[in-house]
């Protein structure tokens, strides 16, 4: 067994390792081909307590819109006469009709920063209902679309 470990160890590869910068290349690549497929992606995170959502672009990973229940005031941090009614009526920060107000305030701050679709992938093992479906149907309603 000893002399078989010691002969994989110097066998010669079949390829020759990749250097740092065309990892770097290759990774920056793809990053570019997925961003023009796709250029912005949706994060959603739900506490027991709060529900976050961010809209990134996929090129740099730089958040372009954001919004949840944890900032200051959030029922009456969309001030304007657009607010919806779910907005006003907020009891709870985590429940269905929070996650709908995320959705709707993150849906105006992403037609603010031009962002028309985003790309969502549903989590494997979570189903889509509840404060999910929720955020998604006023992200729609909202006119973002999703890929």
């Amino acid at each position: 067994p000893r002399d078989r470990r010691a002969r994989a160890e110097t066998a010669p590869r079949d390829r020759p390792a990749m250097s740092r910068a065309m990892r770097g290349a290759v990774r920056d690549a793809l990053r570019r081909s997925l961003a023009e497929k796709a250029p912005h992606s949706l994060r959603v995170h739900m506490s027991n307590k709060y529900v976050y959502a961010q809209i990134v672009r996929a090129l740099d990973g730089h958040v372009v819109a954001s919004a949840s229940t944890i900032e200051r005031a959030f029922p009456f941090a969309e001030s304007d006469a657009s607010a919806s009614a779910t907005t006003r009526e907020m009891r709870s920060r985590s429940d269905k009709r929070a996650a709908a107000a995320v959705g709707d305030a993150l849906a105006r701050r992403a037609k603010a920063a031009n962002v028309d679709a985003v790309k969502w992938t549903r989590p494997y093992g979570k189903r889509f209902h509840g404060k999910i479906a929720s955020l998604m149907e006023a992200l729609k309603s909202g006119g973002v679309g999703l890929l």
